[in-house]
């Protein structure tokens, strides 16, 4: 059995934004887990992060995995832009399969079925924290193949 470690990670280049967007990919985010505070420039994502660094557990001979709830804040944003991404209904799950910053001051959160938000960042700066206590999931995240 695999233990858990809660992760408290933090980005200031795009080496460690690829660590974190590594964490992410397949995080469950619910619409009304992503706010922008123009105010103050940060970004707030919540959302059900896939422990991929745990094995899974079995109990009574089934494969179980883990899912964390984790925050994740993106500072220093200027301006958000939203493609292909329905915000009418705010229980609706989305999955946020990779972060990245291949623009010049843009970081890319890209979610299944060719959803994006592209943050205008002034830099390089967020937080990644897990926020609770891990639960047992019976899915793992598949992207085709085997």
């Amino acid at each position: 059995m695999t233990t858990y470690t809660p992760l408290r990670m933090m980005a200031e280049d795009e080496n460690d934004l690829q660590v974190i967007a590594a964490c992410l990919q397949d995080a469950l985010v619910p619409l009304s887990g992503m706010e922008y505070e123009q105010e103050t420039g940060n970004f707030h994502l919540v959302a059900n992060r896939f422990c991929w660094e745990c094995a899974p557990e079995i109990l009574e001979g089934d494969s179980f995995y883990k899912r964390v709830p984790t925050g994740l804040i993106i500072h220093y944003v200027t301006d958000i832009k939203k493609k292909d991404l329905g915000l009418h209904n705010k229980h609706e799950l989305v999955n946020l399969l990779t972060i990245h910053d291949h623009d010049e001051n843009c970081i890319h959160l890209i979610f299944s079925g060719g959803a994006e938000i592209r943050l205008t960042v002034d830099k390089i700066s967020c937080h990644l924290k897990d926020v609770d206590e891990p639960y047992h999931t019976p899915n793992k995240p598949c992207h085709g193949g085997k």
